[in-house]
């Protein structure tokens, strides 16, 4: 008589059993073959835990000593409420994957150094470590000849919007032209450094070109729509830094000088690759 409760409650318990049997032999996801393929590098604000008022007083004379010595004064853009302008503290440097939204290189520099500085030892620190960056989106402000040339010595085709130079608003960056249109884009081939064009109608001779890839025209041209994918990847750095801050404590820093800065930032983005590895190994255990 004491099983009978038992028994008229076995569907209820053995249920949810069921349903957890048939979750753990399910096959295992498949881990992503592109990680690191595409990266977004980009810099972000770490105000100094100093004082971070420029000048003693109103109208009054400027700061000397600060209780942080090794942080700078820097600019960073505006966010949300929080206006853009000047302020006392680090950066830190970080090239995401565009696919998972995880770090895969990353440096903390003083905020008074230039962002465009630190895109070929991103690059290099990524590929020490495994990851072999196809393309690299970046902001207008990574927009110069130099950044172009540390990517493309390292086979990485960069993703940068152009800015408003004496060459762009002359024309120079648009696709060639002819009697019958806009010439289309036809490919492009890293070892000879250059991308192809072909006449729209291919009456044009010879109905082809090669043009020399540089700022002004780089081998994924932005007119395509592999270039407009690539670039919307870009956001994958913005998303990454919001949840540092957030959620994994990068902000506020309660520490001083810049290698502990460092140590912080190492701490706090290893913290959150440790998790993200567990989760992938949990994931793909087969079960027992």
């Amino acid at each position: 008589m004491g099983l009978l409760p038992l028994r008229s409650e076995a569907p209820r318990i053995l249920r949810p059993a069921r349903r957890l049997h048939r979750a753990r032999a399910r096959p295992a996801p498949r881990r992503e073959p592109r990680l690191g393929r595409d990266l977004a590098i980009d810099a972000s604000d770490l105000p100094a835990y100093a004082n971070g008022q420029r000048y003693l007083s109103k109208n009054g004379p400027e700061r000397k000593r600060y209780s942080d010595p090794d942080a700078s004064w820097g600019h960073r853009s505006a966010a949300s409420t929080r206006k853009g302008g000047g302020f006392y503290g680090y950066k830190v440097h970080a090239a995401v994957c565009a696919r998972t939204d995880l770090p895969v290189a990353w440096r903390v520099e003083t905020a008074g150094s230039h962002e465009s500085n630190y895109v070929a030892p991103l690059l290099d620190s990524a590929r020490s470590r495994g990851f072999t960056a196809e393309t690299t989106a970046l902001d207008m402000g990574y927009d110069n000849n130099r950044v172009y040339s540390e990517c493309a010595d390292r086979d990485s085709r960069p993703i940068i919007p152009l800015r408003e130079t004496t060459g762009v608003k002359r024309g120079d960056h648009r696709p060639p032209e002819c009697e019958h249109g806009t010439w289309t884009f036809a490919g492009s081939d890293p070892s000879r450094g250059a991308s192809k064009w072909r006449c729209p109608t291919g009456e044009c001779q010879p109905g082809s070109r090669w043009v020399k890839a540089d700022r002004l025209h780089p081998l994924v041209p932005r007119e395509t729509k592999r270039w407009k994918s690539l670039y919307r990847g870009r956001a994958s750095v913005k998303r990454e830094f919001g949840r540092l801050k957030n959620e994994w404590a990068l902000l506020p820093l309660r520490v001083r000088g810049v290698e502990r800065v460092r140590l912080h930032a190492d701490l706090t983005i290893l913290a959150k690759l440790a998790c993200a590895l567990a989760r992938e190994r949990a994931a793909v255990t087969p079960a027992a």
